[in-house]
């Protein structure tokens, strides 16, 4: 069990760390830790993966023995644990971690002037309005309750089989299937075309509300808007003045996309966020225009506009 442990643990710290150790020694060390003080006086001429142990090694009793085994056991399926949350929210470790992880909190000057900036930005646009709040130019009259570029499956909103798949296979038959003909046997490969993802591959809602968005209720959103998580927010990119054009949160607005909008922009943690969360991102695009077919709040697509 604890050589699996340390199997699971130099897994983890070679995927998440290898710009920054030997692999190599990282390995033997492992080897060494994990086997070396195990054996038995029957084991003594045992190679650890290619690392021989010492001859000179004293055995311990079975209970102790077995008392460490499960010590080190706990140690490295803990360290594993730590370094694979390390490894989840953030980046490769030379780019994230900035010197190692600091204890002191708050933001830097830079990164607080950036931010009283994007923030300042987004007030003056909710205040004052934006003049880009205003339905998109859709079919009304064609039956379709999503976006032109979009049709209707199980009560969703997807982008066309016919520009996903092509148009020689127009048929949605399920949300990552496109078929040539309405009806196709389950799962055939001689009719229909598959791409499985979860937000991804045919998975996915229309160009105009996005790339790469998920699937979303009948209706659209207003011009200067965007979808998040199925619902209609003003872009970060008006919000921001372009400082902060990527929404990662309801609240928040990032400079780039992935991992580094997992920490606060400018926060003194070691790790180089490029995310500014506030309330003011979490509107709709419709404020002060003083037309209650516009929201302020953040709303579902609106089906008035498709």
């Amino acid at each position: 069990e604890d050589f699996d442990a340390a199997q699971a643990l130099s897994v983890v710290v070679f995927t998440c760390f290898a710009p920054l150790i030997n692999q190599t020694a990282a390995l033997r060390a492992m080897a060494a830790f994990a086997h070396c003080p195990l054996r038995s006086e029957e084991e003594i001429g045992f190679r650890c993966e290619g690392l021989e142990c010492g001859e000179d090694f004293d055995v311990a009793p079975v209970s102790l023995r077995t008392n460490g085994r499960m010590i080190r056991v706990g140690v490295l399926s803990a360290l594993a644990a730590v370094v694979g949350t390390v490894c989840l929210v953030g980046t490769p470790s030379a780019v994230m971690f900035n010197g190692g992880v600091s204890a002191i909190t708050g933001l830097s000057t830079s990164g607080d002037m950036s931010r009283q900036q994007a923030l300042q930005m987004a007030a003056q646009e909710v205040t004052q309005g934006s003049n880009l709040a205003t339905a998109p130019k859709e079919n009304l009259n064609d039956g379709n309750v999503c976006n032109d570029d979009e049709e209707e499956h199980g009560a969703l909103c997807y982008a066309k089989c016919s520009q996903l798949a092509g148009p020689a296979y127009p048929h949605r038959q399920s949300a990552w299937t496109c078929c040539n003909a309405a009806q196709c046997p389950f799962m055939s490969l001689s009719c229909c075309k598959h791409d499985y993802g979860m937000c991804s591959g045919y998975s996915i809602a229309g160009m105009q509300e996005g790339n790469a968005i998920c699937p979303h209720a009948p209706g659209g959103c207003l011009n200067d808007e965007e979808l998040f998580l199925g619902m209609c927010y003003m872009k970060c990119s008006l919000l921001t003045g372009g400082l902060n054009p990527y929404r990662a949160e309801i609240d928040g607005c990032c400079k780039s996309t992935g991992a580094y909008c997992l920490a606060e922009e400018g926060a003194k943690d070691g790790l180089n966020g490029m995310l500014i969360t506030n309330s003011t991102f979490a509107v709709g695009g419709g404020c002060a225009d003083s037309n209650a077919g516009t929201p302020c709040q953040p709303h579902p697509p609106l089906t008035a506009v498709t």
